[in-house]
């Protein structure tokens, strides 16, 4: 928790339009609770003006880019003391949790077995001098972020933020955008509209381009490690074989729009 509030802090610092952390009259930041079932501890943010929209314009999809790349400008090169997302952390990792529901035998894990082994492959083939690292928010989507208008918006949930490749957070956005848009020619527009906004900041590396898809593809992965892992089936019955089928059929519709066979 502390690293992520740093992090935020030093955002918030260099005017970067995120949700970030409140300190009380005694500049503290955590507050510990009494509950029934032990202490708990809460943090208050900031208010993010404006509200979730799954559909926004080419505009909008154009300042969210541009938003993403300040975040970036702040966070290329710094290293927060907390994961390092790389192909081990975000396919072999996850694939071990989700072992623990699935058979290694289902149709489904073998497909995450044979991708997380093509993405290590393709992961150690960059030439990673000419990739950018640094701390990634790996999470930022539309639910995600609040939207006042077309170029106003707040980005927050910062609980996955780690070190690793800052194309992450690119690759994973387009994935979700992909998924959100069912006329794909709206969305290689706003695809475009996004891209163009971040470039209007700072320069994709046709490197980073070239593993968009794997790098979507393998967060994709890691979310279903992190859905294995906290999973409870006293409280609910989401993960199940259907569950898994459907959710990697998203990842399966993503390689086949790039045409990528694993």
């Amino acid at each position: 928790m502390q690293e992520e509030i740093r992090l935020l802090e030093l955002l918030k610092e260099n005017n970067i339009s995120v949700s970030y952390p409140i300190q009380d009259a005694k500049a503290q930041y955590l507050q510990e609770l009494h509950a029934p079932e032990g202490n708990r501890f809460a943090l208050l943010f900031s208010y993010a003006e404006g509200e979730k929209a799954r559909f926004f314009s080419e505009e909008t999809s154009f300042n969210i880019g541009k938003l993403m790349a300040k975040i970036h400008q702040v966070t290329e090169n710094l290293k927060v003391n907390r994961i390092t997302y790389n192909a081990h952390s975000l396919t072999a990792i996850p694939y071990q949790h989700a072992l623990r529901f699935f058979k290694e035998t289902n149709e489904e894990m073998q497909f995450i077995k044979r991708a997380g082994k093509e993405i290590e492959k393709i992961f150690s083939l960059i030439n990673t001098e000419k990739i950018r690292t640094g701390v990634v928010h790996l999470d930022i989507w539309y639910d995600n972020m609040h939207i006042n208008s077309e170029s106003e918006m707040t980005i927050f949930d910062f609980d996955f933020c780690g070190n690793g490749w800052l194309l992450n957070d690119i690759a994973y956005f387009l994935m979700q955008m992909f998924h959100v848009e069912p006329d794909k020619k709206d969305f290689e527009r706003k695809k475009e509209a996004f891209l163009n906004g971040y470039e209007s900041i700072l320069k994709i590396p046709d490197e980073e381009k070239s593993l968009f898809a794997y790098s979507g593809l393998s967060i994709w992965i890691f979310y279903l490690g992190i859905q294995s892992q906290r999973f409870d089936n006293w409280s609910n019955v989401f993960l199940s074989e259907n569950y898994l089928k459907r959710f990697m059929g998203m990842a399966k519709d993503w390689l086949k729009y790039h045409q990528i066979e694993i």
